[in-house]
């Protein structure tokens, strides 16, 4: 029994806060004594900035930002004019320099905002106060450049924070300006349109002037640092049961799907209460950039919802059943749109996410988007990867992989031919990959997608999900992304570049070490298990079971889900243990042979953050190998030297763990996870992994020695064959020589509209992916690992399923065999609370997990010891 796991420190521990409210120091990296160029203007005499570009005070905080850096420079001297031109538009701007002058020209304030921010970084990463002379135009092919506030609340479980409804202030000055400085041109922040507007359909919310009231202050505040400010929200929202909408509007009920009721745009009261909301909005914060919209994905909203990405199956809602999939949100969108005013923007997010096929329905979107509409797709989502020899497929949000996917080509190629405008969805800093730190330092990747990005035609970008968008390296090489010129650079004068401002004359190594830590970290399995479930984010604090515990792995994103079991598998999608242990053990060399190269560059705090990273690699690493050692010993290959290896693991692990605290004590954003809104590691929680791997050491191992060094199965019901009964259920299995075989027979439940039985398996050992395959009453079946044949038979009074699971019997597979297993039959109707039904009776309570449904490995029975 372990002892209790310490909660998250709160906010008193975010100390990042106060450091975001710090002026922003522009150091200077000048080398003593160096002398201009033939084609460069020497500035040692000082700069006279003459703001003339005609400004109604748009300008005042970046003029202020550019006066304070110029204090580095005598005072008076040469001057520099900030002009308009005619022949620039938006944030584009150029650089005329002369003997007698500098001008930054543009041809609205936002370009001359973006120029000031360049011609900063651009000097002070000069050898000298020097810059060179001629003509230069800079142009942006991304316009739209959309992040979030790195603490900002999610406004979900398990906090419910809304930044509309307290005092806190999300945005002060300094951080507008370091996001401005780095070419952030926009915030997204959460709303749902009952919270915020009035309609003729329900009464308004009660605390509507106040949230209206910090939204309007907040577009104001991001408007002086030239930052819009959008709307991001999943609307309309589907419909639950007892909707005072429904109640009032029964017409604006669409076909089921999830929890609840889609919201159909085939009425014309659909259509205006969506016009309504929208003009209300805007009515009420009329400076306010966009709209950010999830229009399919995440949770449901119209009827599109309801239709599955991969085929061609009709929707359930009579009305919009009789059009093609696409003008079912063509209506919706098109009701969105012609509320907003034209100054502002409507991004339509098709959020799917997932590893599989995409139906031609998905592509025609693309087709038949209305005007003035941009749409958004995920640029990796359904990504191939070839990874030790093997083709691997990646959902949604990778640094690792640069894509983009041949889905998002399909709809870029699409878009282009209709003039649909086309925004990227990435991350930026960091990923689901790992998000426990403020941004991994590989702007090396960050290059190959942006090129990437541009050849597609992608003239927006949405930088961030909860997560990835603190200031400093990574977000300053994507503002200067968005305006590079592919053509005429490669990736490493890129580098150089960027290192430039911060690093000075040692910017060609510190480029060499982005460069390497880039390549080790492309060695990332791509596995979007590995991302929700893995030891990346936090293996740092997760406790070692040399015994099989059955403990399942908690949500790399999730905060009250307590610490990560035994159960390795459910991190395992796409690989095997073996090639997991591989992959992160490349990533974790190559990184460390990156960072002994920053590290003689000098100090710097983003090293620290490189630092932290690679203690969580070869944490993470030492963890995967652990449970391939504890399979190894299970099977009884070498058992002293395996036990003995596993010992030197958890040794290593205390050292690790040791390592982090220091570190995690000099830089609060170590450990913080955005969507979690807490620190997912902190010195407490370290200091708890400590104290249980010693403990593995004083009483754990000497006790599995005296064992005989097998390890014990946790205390499960253990499965003796025949017939079992559970409920409306009855069941039973059987070893056949060509694999698994199940038989179910269920009753009718006539009063629930999805009936279905869950079937989940894990090997021996609990290294592999556990098996979960479902069949329902209609015929249908999921299998999350595929090659289940499930046969499904209607009769009077109920229905029938057979489940086959192909299994080698093969001695030398027996570790990969289903060995512990569960049923569930589940019952669910909209509205209504879930009828289970579970062999063997649950022994702990199920939460949901995302991909795993109410599967839970502590519920788990077995077959005998020595089946098969």
């Amino acid at each position: 029994m372990l002892p209790d796991f310490p909660s998250p420190r709160g906010r008193e521990a975010w100390l990042f806060l106060e450091e975001l409210k710090q002026p922003f120091e522009y150091r200077v990296q000048w080398t003593a004594g160096a002398e201009p160029g033939n084609h460069e203007l020497d500035l040692r005499q000082g700069i006279r900035f003459q703001p003339e570009f005609p400004d109604a005070g748009s300008l005042e905080t970046v003029n202020r930002v550019f006066r304070s850096f110029l204090a580095k420079l005598p005072e008076g001297g040469f001057p520099v004019r900030t002009l308009q031109c005619g022949e620039l538009s938006g944030e584009d701007y150029r650089f005329r320099i002369t003997e007698k002058e500098i001008c930054i020209e543009a041809g609205d304030a936002e370009g001359i905002r973006r120029g000031i921010y360049a011609f900063i970084d651009e000097l002070r990463g000069n050898r000298g106060p020097f810059m060179e002379k001629g003509e230069r135009t800079f142009r942006h092919w991304l316009g739209n450049r959309i992040s979030r506030c790195f603490f900002g609340p999610i406004k979900r479980a398990p906090f419910f924070r809304d930044e509309l409804m307290d005092e806190m202030d999300y945005y002060p000055d300094e951080y507008l300006n370091r996001l401005a400085g780095e070419g952030v041109n926009g915030l997204w922040l959460t709303i749902a349109f009952r919270d915020l507007c009035r309609t003729s359909f329900c009464p308004p919310s009660p605390d509507r002037e106040r949230r209206l009231a910090k939204l309007r202050d907040t577009v104001s505040r991001c408007l002086r640092y030239g930052i819009r400010t959008w709307a991001f929200c999943i609307e309309p929202t589907g419909l639950f049961p007892g909707d005072i909408l429904l109640e009032k509007h029964p017409e604006l009920k669409g076909a089921p799907t999830w929890d609840r009721f889609a919201f159909c745009p085939s009425t014309e009261s659909g259509r205006q209460y969506i016009y309504e909301s929208v003009k209300d909005l805007f009515t009420q914060v009329p400076k306010l950039g966009g709209i950010l919209n999830i229009s399919y994905g995440e949770r449901p909203t119209t009827c599109l919802s309801s239709a599955n990405v991969v085929n061609e199956s009709p929707v359930k809602c009579p009305r919009c059943a009789a059009v093609p999939k696409w003008e079912i949100l063509f209506r919706s969108l098109s009701a969105m749109r012609s509320g907003m005013p034209e100054s502002a923007q409507l991004i339509s997010w098709l959020y799917m996410a997932r590893p599989t096929s995409r139906s031609e329905w998905v592509f025609r979107i693309a087709e038949h988007t209305p005007e003035n509409v941009i749409l958004q797709y995920n640029l990796e989502s359904n990504g191939t990867k070839m990874q030790l020899g093997k083709p691997r497929k990646g959902g949604d949000y990778w640094l690792s992989y640069t894509g983009p996917s041949q889905d998002f080509r399909e709809i870029a190629g699409r878009a282009a031919k209709t003039g649909t405008a086309l925004s990227a969805k990435i991350q930026v800093g960091c990923s689901h990959e790992v998000a426990t730190v403020p941004f991994v330092p590989v702007p090396g990747l960050l290059y190959r997608k942006y090129r990437e990005m541009k050849l597609c035609g992608v003239s927006s970008v949405m930088q961030c999900w909860y997560f990835g968008n603190y200031p400093g390296l990574m977000n300053r090489a994507a503002g200067m992304l968005a305006r590079e010129d592919f053509a005429n650079s490669d990736e490493d004068d890129f580098l150089v570049r960027l290192a430039r401002p911060e690093w000075g004359e040692k910017a060609p190594a510190v480029a060499a070490a982005w460069k390497m830590l880039g390549d080790a970290y492309e060695n990332y399995p791509l596995d979007n298990m590995m991302q929700y479930y893995g030891p990346m984010h936090s293996g740092v604090i997760w406790p070692l079971f040399p015994e099989i515990a059955l403990k399942p792995l908690a949500p790399t994103w999730k905060p009250d889900f307590g610490y990560s079991g035994d159960v390795i598998g459910e991190c395992l999608g796409n690989h095997t243990l073996e090639e997991a242990v591989i992959l992160t053990r490349r990533m974790a060399d190559g990184w460390e042979k990156g960072l002994k190269l920053w590290q003689s560059c000098g100090s710097h705090p983003d090293i620290g953050v490189a630092e932290a990273l690679s203690i969580q690699f070869r944490s993470a690493s030492d963890i995967l190998n652990f449970y391939l050692l504890r399979e190894k010993l299970i099977a009884g290959i070498r058992p002293a030297t395996t036990l003995d290896a596993m010992e030197e693991i958890v040794r290593r692990e205390i050292g690790n763990s040791e390592r982090l605290i220091p570190l995690c004590k000099a830089d609060s954003r170590l450990g913080f996870h955005s969507e979690a809104e807490s620190h997912q590691y902190d010195p407490d929680r370290l200091h708890w992994r400590i104290s249980q791997l010693k403990n593995l050491l004083l009483h754990d191992f000497p006790a599995i020695r005296r064992n005989h060094c097998i390890p014990r199965s946790a205390e499960v019901p253990s499965y003796r064959g025949g017939w079992i009964a559970v409920g409306t259920m009855r069941w039973c299995a059987e070893w056949k020589q060509d694999g698994l075989h199940f038989r179910l027979q269920c009753r009718e439940n006539a009063d629930c509209e999805t009936d279905k039985v869950l079937i989940a398996t894990l090997n021996r050992p609990a290294t592999g992916m556990p098996w979960l395959i479902e069949a329902f009453s209609d015929g249908r079946k999921t299998d999350n690992r595929g090659g289940s044949e499930v046969q499904i038979s209607r009769r009077p009074g109920g229905w029938d399923a057979e489940v086959f699971l192909p299994c080698s019997r093969r001695a030398d597979d027996r570790m990969k065999l289903p060995f512990y297993f569960l049923l569930i039959r589940q019952n669910q109707t909209i509205g209504k609370e879930d009828r289970n039904y579970c062999w063997p009776p649950s022994r702990v309570v199920p939460r949901l997990r995302l991909n795993f449904s109410i599967y839970s490995p502590e519920n788990f029975g077995c077959f005998p010891e020595n089946n098969g």
